[in-house]
């Protein structure tokens, strides 16, 4: 189950500290919903166009959405002229960015924008001339019309598919059109273009609003359709607007739309929405979200207020959640990735003093990074036939590569610097490790780590210290255990997110055995691997890409390759003894069923029949990510205020000269296990 899809959190199966990022539901409130409100079981039914007008001009008059100054960073180069039906080069003006999905359906016979056709779609009426116009274009250019704004950008006929050169302009600057869009029209109703806007028809109200004579529902449960993720729960009414657009977010979630990668960082960059799906349609924009059947439009809970999904300084903790969102995301093209994620890659990169190198943020921040670990097994993303051999860049050391659930807590150590009590963990690390980046093997390496675990900040970047702990007047509402590196307010040139397939380093190098059984993470579906020392006790663990049942029968009988990565340390601080209660009797009742530990018969034995003295499990918030604690070989003498470790990688090597591997597998050895075991310095490429 992705990780915002858990059955067991609140607002309705979505985890609290991905809130933020998805759709609606942080931006409505608990008004009680309005008496005609029904679902949209009727697909005769229209949708007002007049709503949405209503939504637009209360946004235009009463928020700061919209009119708010700013540079946009990037335009459009050309837009379709909805009232003259054909595209033009665009100079100024109010216009509309569709966000859909593409599809495989409308690759032929569909009308796109190349160099062949361009003049004959610049004149009036070119798009009825050479037709084929996909339906959910043809809807949204009526709409736009409808609405009243010139003009409407969508990529298939405003971006020249066969002028490479303006082709990537356009792309790499594909959030900046989307942030200065009039709005952004949401088609997540179909599957691909084929599909329409909505399947219900749209039209404007004439007296007042369609939906002052529906019949208002009893309270209570009305038995008027069944969902099939419900089985036989029937429909009951929502008693406020909040629940409405919570189920209306968790929809959108399971559409196919907000699965596609390229639709992340148009919906991520949009600052005003009208979101058609699931034969309804919402508003959503930074100060209120609201759905067609609320009346009540000028409420706006001022104290949720989100200027956006994004910040200005180095926050690790939403570069994480949002890289969560996105891994999961489906892309026609592999090689499109770096693309698709370009809008938030680019802005990390210019928050980040380090950058972001494929993917992962530099400096400081990169041996925290290079940590990251699938919360359950995660495809490969394979580069199709269009790209030539080592051409792409898609290295084994970058959470990009993979298509899946990443858990973005077991990248908890890059945000140690907040002192937040929702960013508890006390887990920390410290380089030991130059890292370099390059394109290809003998390019020019440039350095992706800094061996200082904390960059010397400069007075003048006004830091201060209360009891300590300390804050900045350019971030007045984040707390911080310690300053951090701050992007220069004015840089010459924005930095651009950076694509480097290969990693550069110099580091201890042995080998380690494996114990022969494999076992579930105590969080997700991956498969873990313990490490035993010389004397074959537990010394460690491996997060394998894989589950326990593909690798219980593989695991290699022979010594596996590690590296040195960096070193670690987290504080065992104790737990609320509720909190600490309940996870403790959880976690001895999966030891006590699952049989695939890798422990002694005799210890499984005891566990089972549950005797007076019970192991003590370590508890702590971060025992999720620390796959050691869970097994029971885990001594309790090693259970101490503070625990220390090195991060280790499990590489293969792909040529014979052992000089270039892969990243296999992460994990930890106990400081102690690792220094007292000889190693070789060693240079060592990975790709």
């Amino acid at each position: 189950m992705p990780e915002f899809l858990n059955k067991n959190m609140p607002y309705h199966g979505v985890t609290p500290h991905l809130v933020p990022f998805l759709p609606y539901i942080e931006k409505t409130d608990d008004s009680p919903l309005d008496g005609a409100w029904r679902p949209a079981d009727s697909l005769s039914r229209p949708i007002d166009v007049a709503v949405i007008e209503g939504w637009l001009g209360e946004c235009d008059g009463s928020h700061w959405c919209h009119s708010q100054s700013r540079k946009q960073r990037s335009k459009p180069a050309w837009v379709v002229d909805v009232k003259r039906r054909c595209v033009v080069a665009y100079k100024k003006g109010e216009y509309v960015a569709l966000s859909y999905v593409w599809g495989p359906n409308c690759d032929t016979g569909s009308i796109c924008l190349v160099k062949g056709n361009l003049e004959q779609l610049r004149q009036v009426g070119g798009l009825d001339k050479v037709g084929g116009l996909p339906r959910t274009i043809a809807d949204a250019v009526r709409l736009v019309g409808e609405l009243g704004v010139g003009y409407l950008w969508v990529d298939r006929l405003c971006i020249v598919q066969d002028d490479l050169k303006e082709k990537g302009r356009q792309l790499v600057g594909m959030a900046g059109i989307y942030e200065g869009a009039y709005f952004t029209l949401v088609a997540a109703q179909s599957a691909d273009a084929s599909g329409p806007l909505s399947s219900r028809p749209l039209q404007r109200s004439r007296k007042g609003s369609w939906w002052g004579a529906l019949l208002t529902l009893a309270p209570g449960v009305g038995l008027i359709g069944k969902r099939k993720e419900e089985g036989d729960m029937p429909w009951r009414r929502p008693v406020n607007n909040r629940e409405v657009m919570n189920s209306h977010s968790i929809d959108l979630l399971r559409t196919v739309w907000f699965q596609r990668g390229w639709t992340f960082q148009e919906y991520l960059f949009s600052r005003r929405r009208v979101v058609f799906h699931n034969n309804t349609v919402n508003w959503e924009c930074l100060c209120v979200s609201l759905h067609e059947h609320q009346q009540r439009l000028s409420y706006i809970p001022t104290n949720k207020l989100l200027f956006s999904r994004l910040d200005h300084w180095p926050s690790f903790h939403r570069f994480a959640r949002l890289s969560a969102l996105f891994a999961p995301r489906f892309l026609t093209f592999a090689e499109d990735v770096h693309d698709a994620f370009s809008g938030a890659g680019n802005h990390f990169a210019a928050t980040f003093p380090g950058g972001l190198i494929s993917g992962l943020p530099g400096g400081c921040f990169f041996d925290a990074a290079l940590l990251w670990q699938p919360y359950s097994p995660m495809e490969k993303r394979h580069p199709s036939n269009q790209v030539r051999m080592g051409e792409e860049v898609l290295p084994s050391w970058s959470w990009l590569t993979y298509r899946g659930n990443v858990q973005s807590e077991s990248w908890a150590a890059g945000w140690s610097y907040l002192a937040t009590s929702q960013h508890e963990g006390g887990w920390q690390v410290f380089p030991t490790v130059h890292w370099e980046h390059s394109e290809t093997k003998d390019s020019p390496r440039y350095p992706a780590s800094s061996l200082e675990t904390r960059t010397h900040i400069p007075d003048s970047e006004d830091w201060k210290e209360s009891d300590g702990h300390y804050t900045h007047p350019s971030i007045p509402d984040t707390v911080f255990s310690r300053p951090i590196p701050l992007p220069r307010p004015h840089q010459p040139q924005p930095a651009v997110a950076q694509r480097s397939r290969y990693l550069h380093c110099t580091s201890k190098h042995t080998t380690w055995t494996l114990h022969p059984k494999a076992y579930h993470a105590f969080a997700g579906n991956c498969a873990i691997l313990a490490l035993l020392d010389q004397s074959g006790n537990l010394a460690g663990h491996l997060r394998l890409n894989t589950s326990e049942s593909d690798i219980r029968h593989h695991i290699p009988t022979n010594p596996v390759d590690l590296i040195e990565l960096s070193r670690g340390q987290v504080e065992l601080q104790p737990q609320s003894p509720g909190s600490a209660q309940t996870e403790k009797e959880e976690r001895l009742d999966m030891l006590q069923r699952d049989l695939s530990f890798p422990f002694p018969v005799p210890l499984m034995e005891e566990l089972k029949a549950r005797k007076a003295k019970e192991k003590e499990l370590v508890l702590h918030p971060l025992a999720d990510v620390f796959d050691e604690w869970s097994l029971p070989l885990w001594p309790e003498a090693r259970n101490k205020s503070v625990y220390e470790f090195y991060n280790v990688m499990w590489i293969k090597w792909l040529d014979e000269g052992e000089t270039v591997a892969e990243r296999v597998a992460v994990g930890r050895i106990e400081k102690g296990a690792w220094e007292g075991r000889e190693t070789v310095v060693r240079a060592v490429i990975i790709a």
